[in-house]
């Protein structure tokens, strides 16, 4: 009971703060920061206006885009795109799987600008990082103190505040809080850190990824992936797999990267892409450009979010708030609270690998076949994208809306990594960002003593590119058949 009374007193006086200052008509969003030096201020990240691709476009693209040209870029410079044909099928999908912040229809200029200066308040500048994350006092405030700028009449404001604060969720939030604090802490996102990982990053990484991570479509070869964009949340070749009957909040804890995996990235590149490797940095510029990326991911799924919900109409019921005022900024905090526990999350689900069952020799070779049936049977129906084990075009929408080619097997080139304990993972917990089926129930559902299905398809994948694995297959069993 004496939380409670505390907690409203410090509510009631962000409430007067926040009416006070509206009835100045200032455009301080709460809980700002103060400001920091005009230098700083002077370079900031620019507020995304891009399409937001809330899931994979329905469909399948025609073609490869023009090199430089990905669709959700033609999109937004439609028609003046070489690629008229790929744009229109994204921006017939608007409202849809594609929303556009853009359209003041849906998100009114008050609201971006509003969005856009928490975005700055909670994650800083380019050369003044941060991530903000509001103490529980704070956070309590937020959730229920929401000031409605055209309307701040204060008795109104302390009798809605006292309303919420009652049936406001403390112990389900204080425990998401808590979580996203230590998040925060094992994720090394102190502003040192981050300081220092900003400089690398404008040396070495910006040229492709761009100043707020959006990845620079200059920068896209032909037939190839744009570099990636971090700003979802999102990334492809992970080691972490979030079960999924975990409870969804925010937009989940799936696709998420570890520390581990970036530093592998940053370290040895992404075969077959224009990832390069980076063996020359130290082990710490390793760590701080790691710290960094994931600020730039971190605050930009936040912005993403956040955007989306206000955009997503469609979803709007008697109950969705009006996305004004105080009501934004508490759909701000919300974000980033679960956008830092779902990388937690995540880092505490690691792919489970099994030893792998055979190093080498004639069993080896058998589970191969083993595997090769099972990547042709029903079950798991892997020559549904691989078509003629990948050699075929059967071009796919991804997460950010962009086309994805399912991989060609053939080559022996895995952007994931081509180790077995590296394909097993891709199969336990597909590529959930452009659309790769998840076979892990293909694991846990299995009868006690049974080979394992995934090691099977794995030692078939090995085998496939080597011409002499072959040749052995076929003479072990004339069922196994590879050629076009």
């Amino acid at each position: 009971m004496n939380y409670i009374r505390t907690t409203f007193a410090f509510a009631v006086f962000v409430a007067l703060s926040v009416a006070l200052v509206a009835g100045c008509g200032s455009s301080n969003a709460p809980g700002d920061t103060p400001a920091a030096p005009a230098a700083l201020l002077a370079v900031r990240y620019a507020p995304r206006t891009d399409l937001l691709a809330v899931t994979s476009p329905i469909g399948s693209p025609s073609r490869w885009p023009t090199a430089g040209f990905p669709p959700p870029r033609s999109a937004r410079l439609f028609p003046n795109t070489p690629d008229r044909d790929l744009a229109k099928l994204l921006l017939d999908q608007r409202g849809k799987s594609i929303l556009d912040p853009l359209n003041t229809e849906v998100l009114s200029p008050t609201q971006a600008d509003r969005v856009a200066r928490l975005v700055d308040a909670h994650f800083g500048s380019p050369l003044a990082p941060t991530v903000r994350l509001l103490d529980w006092d704070t956070v309590v405030a937020s959730a229920v103190v929401r000031v409605d700028p055209e309307k701040p009449t204060l008795g109104a404001t302390l009798k809605a505040a006292k309303q919420k604060l009652g049936s406001f969720k403390h112990a389900l939030w204080k425990a998401d809080w808590e979580a996203a604090v230590a998040a925060q802490a094992e994720l090394k996102l102190d502003e040192a850190t981050l300081a220092r990982g900003s400089g690398l990053y404008r040396r070495w990484c910006m040229q492709c990824h761009g100043p707020s991570g959006a990845g620079d479509p200059a920068q896209a070869v032909e037939g190839g992936p744009t570099p990636r964009d971090y700003r979802q949340g999102v990334f492809k070749y992970v080691s972490a797999f979030a079960p999924p009957k975990l409870p969804k909040k925010g937009l989940g804890a799936s696709n998420r990267a570890s520390r581990a995996d970036l530093v592998r990235t940053v370290r040895i590149g992404i075969e077959g892409t224009i990832m390069p490797a980076f063996p020359s940095l130290t082990d710490q510029e390793v760590e701080d450009v790691v710290s960094y990326v994931i600020h730039l991911s971190i605050r930009g799924e936040t912005e993403f979010a956040t955007l989306a919900t206000i955009a997503d109409v469609l979803k709007y019921t008697d109950d969705t708030p009006d996305y004004n005022g105080g009501e934004l900024d508490w759909l701000f905090v919300q974000h980033e609270v679960w956008v830092l526990l779902n990388w937690g999350l995540a880092a505490k689900h690691p792919i489970p690998v099994p030893p792998e069952p055979f190093a080498g020799g004639d069993e080896r070779l058998k589970s191969a076949v083993r595997g090769f049936k099972l990547y042709n049977s029903t079950e798991f129906a892997c020559a549904g994208c691989h078509a003629s084990y990948g050699r075929g075009l059967q071009l796919k929408w991804d997460a950010w809306g962009t086309v994805a080619q399912p991989r060609n097997l053939t080559l022996g080139v895995f952007r994931g990594g081509r180790k077995g304990e590296d394909l097993y993972a891709r199969l336990y917990a597909g590529i959930g960002a452009s659309g790769m089926t998840a076979f892990h129930d293909k694991v846990t559902g299995a009868a006690p003593g049974t080979p394992d299905k995934l090691w099977d398809l794995v030692h078939f994948l090995q085998a496939l590119p080597d011409p002499a694995d072959r040749k052995r297959m076929q003479a072990l069993d004339p069922e196994v058949k590879l050629d076009p």
